[in-house]
């Protein structure tokens, strides 16, 4: 296997062909969001652009959130109008695509500038990175982490292009480019600019020369453009001129509103990533971006990460998603190590243990991100306008007190199950699978949904934790 890891070399478009299914796959089964925030702070949003009468976060009421990639999405809704689609699971799913091609094409084109110089033109490199589970499941996400570290990519390959290479041609409208992205991932997700302030550190002890600088002050300029052009949105969004990029900095760090979600430990982000990241190829993971560091202590790639790591360590309340603009680098650290390092005792079983365990993780792209959005899906596809809905306990409407209008602002009022009363024409939805089969023991209730195969049930654990979602109907 080594050898064919590394000395044979397959044509680069079989991987891309595999990454790409992956991305659609990923896109098609991944219903709902990963974090409450992708769809409070983006689709939530995009309703109120779509006429669709909801309630918004706190955040939109301080006036500290962007609105560009609402507007975004809601330009894509509307671009298709013609096709008169109104199914909202449809239209969700092609946000979720667009997405999904979008950070897909930054993958590759990171690729293809780093490839030869990180060593990472061989196969099993490629396998890695175009079959990582985590890209196909965080690109499908309708989220601001994903599409602002998407523009990050596509920014800092182009800043390196034109302050490294000196034959690169079009210096001028590559770094125009370059600010114009750099610009957009920043409005996209803020915390992004700590990313952006260490590029130009990097350029400042590193390739600092006189001749350059006028390709830095068009790139900066373009990136003040950008932040000005999001305010524009901001301005629309909020229905007046609003400087969200201050009232965010003055909420968080003045008004310490960071701190009111929890207060972590530096060492915390460590104890996230062993556990909740990719488990157990998180150790090699760690590994790999410790071996890259001290082997590439000058590499702009270094300066991407390393101070981000040291900057959010420092920050009170630390989250996984936090980490995902190092973490999006994974696999091409994993690619450097062992593509790096000569033959070693084990080395073959841990570059088989990578591929096996990466491929285990792919089945969290045919299940739902959110499993309360694939019930939703059920009852709109079977049209139970004329049925009554109950609910018993958990209230699938309602998610963190606020209701996903997009998806639930078409199907019928639901309310509290009446518990020790005939239903009839009735559809009762709920998680405890004690009176799940409680009800089934009514000869007139039958099972017509659930969001996980009924085998899981065999599993202690699983059926304890009530993560599964069931639909009885009773006629």
């Amino acid at each position: 296997m080594h050898k064919f890891y590394f000395d044979k070399n397959i044509n680069i478009n079989w991987f891309i062909l595999l990454g790409l299914l992956l991305h659609i796959l990923a896109s098609y089964f991944t219903i709902g969001y990963f974090n409450e925030d992708e769809h409070f702070q983006i689709i939530a949003p995009l309703e109120k652009l779509l006429n669709i009468e909801n309630t918004l976060t706190w955040e939109f009421d301080s006036k500290i959130r962007p609105w560009i990639q609402p507007y975004f999405y809601y330009g894509i809704i509307k671009s298709i109008d013609f096709l008169n689609i109104n199914n909202p699971f449809t239209l969700s799913f092609i946000l979720r695509l667009i997405s999904s091609l979008i950070g897909y094409f930054s993958i590759i084109v990171l690729y293809n500038h780093l490839k030869l110089r990180l060593n990472l033109d061989n196969n099993f490199s490629k396998l890695l990175i175009f079959g990582f589970w985590f890209y196909a499941f965080l690109h499908a996400r309708t989220s601001s982490e994903n599409l602002s570290i998407s523009m990050l990519i596509f920014g800092f390959v182009l800043f390196d292009k034109f302050i490294s290479f000196e034959n690169q041609k079009n210096k001028f409208v590559v770094a125009i480019l370059s600010g114009l992205f750099l610009g957009l991932s920043i409005i996209l997700k803020f915390q992004i600019i700590i990313s952006i302030f260490f590029i130009f550190v990097w350029f400042l002890f590193f390739k600092l020369e006189l001749k350059k600088l006028k390709y830095i002050v068009t790139n900066s300029t373009l990136i003040l453009f950008t932040l000005f052009l999001g305010l524009v949105f901001d301005y629309y969004g909020y229905g007046s001129f609003n400087n969200t990029y201050y009232k965010y900095y003055y909420a968080n760090f003045v008004a310490k509103w960071f701190e009111s979600f929890g207060i972590d430990p530096w060492w915390y982000y460590l104890k996230i990533l062993i556990e909740q990241f990719f488990p157990p190829i998180n150790i090699i993971i760690l590994i790999s971006i410790i071996f890259f560091w001290i082997k590439n202590l000058k590499n702009i790639l270094t300066f991407l990460t390393l101070p981000v790591i040291i900057t959010l360590s420092i920050l009170s309340h630390k989250e996984l998603r936090f980490l995902f603009p190092v973490l999006i680098f994974s696999p091409f650290f994993i690619g450097y190590f062992f593509s790096n390092t000569k033959k070693f005792f084990g080395k073959t079983f841990l570059l088989n243990l990578v591929i096996i365990f990466n491929i285990l993780f792919m089945i969290l792209l045919v299940i739902p991100a959110t499993e309360q959005v694939k019930v939703y899906k059920f009852l709109y596809n079977n049209d139970v306008k004329n049925n009554k809905i109950y609910y018993y306990e958990d209230n699938p409407y309602i998610i963190n007190d606020l209701e996903p209008k997009f998806y639930t602002n078409d199907l019928p009022n639901i309310s509290e199950l009446p518990l020790g009363l005939e239903y009839t024409n009735s559809y009762i939805i709920l998680r405890d699978l004690k009176i799940y089969n409680k009800i089934l023991e009514k000869g007139n209730c039958n099972s017509v949904f659930s969001v996980y195969p009924e085998f899981i049930n065999k599993n202690n654990n699983w059926k304890d934790r009530k993560f599964n979602w069931y639909v009885i109907y009773c006629n």
